[in-house]
């Protein structure tokens, strides 16, 4: 039953009945196929209710539907003898002129979408539905469209061109085999697709206030300039009284090759902020090993990103400790040497802005408590 819901999350499969229509056609009257086709399309809308009920969309079953309506209208006033002999052509005419239309209402229908009253979660789901029921329809509207061009240069051949043994293939055949090559390659690329979401990272949308509001794609995210507002941890390392930064990834967006703190981490869809915390410091401790603490949470925005950014801290007491999490770039800073360099740039955005902070708390009870001696940890 799963897999069954599943596969007809495709928007191709409402195809079915235009193409049982073009394969009944090739054997019964067009109005008994016509009949055929109007009540399985009723029963793929209930089909698709039951299995799916509200948590999806089958909106190509929508123009599908309009030209079946379009064409009992035809009947009476098309000749009943054009009808018998033309069918399936006339109908095929009919569903691309409503499929181009349809395509024309694409931003009328979308703004809709965003402004129906539901949870953001589903209404998410309905205008990534909307993308790609107007993805599809493309796909299905450009195939058509070919055939038709196909079929009007053979017509205006002349009769000494024409070859009656294709005529079969390319007037009843043709749109089915388009329509079924449509729907494998959506059930294809459909099955890549949700091979490369299972490794997708998804992440979740803030609002001004702060709260989680949706999600989207770490990789939709990254290829959008500041278009998304998320939460994200970052982990200070204080080692005998001082700091511990470490190269940032020359590919970072901001601040590439700038010295950083060795943890930072993107908050997770529904995780909390002190679980990806410790999920930062994993790479290197066991949740036994190190306690993270809180210091600030501010609002980090620039011309590329816009961050709700959440400062932690960990105390390392013994050097078997700090080994864990050394690298080849990283170095331990008094707070008197990162205040000289300050400003040159040799420090990230984010940092610069954190250490003011960071040295009239953290670093000036840590300094002091190791001139004293001792070891403690800052309760901010």
């Amino acid at each position: 039953m799963k897999r069954l819901r599943k596969g007809i999350g495709n928007q191709t499969i409402g195809l079915l009945p235009l193409l049982l229509f073009f394969g009944m056609n090739l054997f019964l009257p067009h109005l008994i196929s016509f009949m055929i086709s109007v009540a399985f399309s009723a029963l793929c809308y209930l089909l698709y209710k039951w299995l799916r009920g509200s948590e999806g969309y089958q909106f190509v079953l929508f123009p599908v539907a309009i030209t079946q309506m379009l064409y009992s209208v035809s009947l009476l006033f098309v000749n009943p003898q054009f009808l018998e002999k033309h069918s399936a052509l006339f109908v095929e005419i009919l569903f691309v002129i409503v499929l181009a239309f349809t395509y024309l209402q694409k931003q009328k229908v979308r703004r809709m979408a965003r402004n129906v009253e539901m949870g953001s979660d589903k209404q998410g789901y309905l205008i990534a539905s909307l993308n790609e029921f107007f993805f599809t329809i493309q796909i299905i509207q450009g195939a058509f469209t070919l055939h038709l061009f196909v079929v009007l240069f053979y017509l205006l051949l002349p009769e000494a061109a024409r070859n009656s043994y294709y005529e079969p293939l390319l007037f009843n055949y043709m749109p089915l085999i388009a329509g079924f090559g449509i729907m494998l390659y959506e059930r294809v690329r459909l099955i890549m697709l949700r091979g490369f979401l299972k490794h997708e990272v998804w992440l979740p949308v803030l609002n001004d206030n702060g709260s989680v509001v949706g999600r989207v794609a770490h990789s939709i995210s990254a290829a959008s300039a500041r278009k998304f507002y998320h939460p994200v941890v970052r982990v200070a390392v204080v080692y005998n009284g001082m700091l511990y930064l470490t190269k940032r990834d020359s590919g970072s967006i901001i601040s590439p090759n700038a010295l950083d703190y060795p943890f930072k981490y993107y908050v997770r869809y529904q995780q909390g902020i002190e679980e990806a915390a410790y999920d930062a410091l994993s790479c290197c401790f066991s949740r036994e090993a190190v306690s993270p603490r809180f210091l600030i949470r501010y609002k980090f925005e620039n011309e590329l990103v816009k961050h709700q950014v959440s400062v932690y801290v960990v105390y390392l007491h013994t050097e078997e400790q700090f080994a864990c999490c050394k690298d080849a770039t990283g170095k331990l800073w008094t707070s008197k040497q990162i205040e000289d360099n300050l400003g040159t740039g040799l420090f990230s955005e984010y940092f610069e802005k954190e250490f003011t902070y960071l040295q009239n708390t953290v670093l000036m009870v840590e300094s002091y408590c190791c001139q004293q001696g001792g070891l403690a940890e800052v309760e901010v």
